[in-house]
């Protein structure tokens, strides 16, 4: 898999900071491979760091991968989304939410941790 991830838990929430060039099928893998860590968390909120992340940029991408998040991580509290200012779609947010889970895209780091430590 052309995919890397580094866990860091910070006091309130974790941080996942998601690096490489992976496939939609690869993403969604991992979505169900960190879905599985998350369970066993302290903290119910989360902030993917998805900035390092080379593919995956079409509005049809970020829908799956909101519906497949909504799927693998309801089970989260909180969960920011920090993207690229260029490649913002709101896709996945929209879709996440519809089905209930509580998912923001942010573009600011800062403001994405102010979301979810509030």
């Amino acid at each position: 898999m052309s995919l890397r991830f580094d866990v860091e838990h910070r006091d309130g929430y974790s941080v996942v900071r998601v690096e490489g060039a992976p496939s939609l099928g690869q993403f969604l893998s991992f979505l169900h491979l960190i879905a599985v860590e998350t369970t066993s968390w302290n903290s119910r909120r989360a902030l993917f760091d998805l900035r390092g992340v080379q593919t995956l940029t079409s509005f049809t991408e970020h829908y799956a991968i909101g519906e497949e998040a909504a799927r693998q991580l309801s089970h989260l509290h909180r969960v920011a989304s920090l993207v690229e200012p260029g490649r913002i779609t709101r896709a996945s947010e929209k879709t996440a939410q519809r089905s209930g889970m509580n998912l923001v895209v942010f573009t600011d780091e800062a403001a994405a941790i102010a979301w979810l430590t509030a």
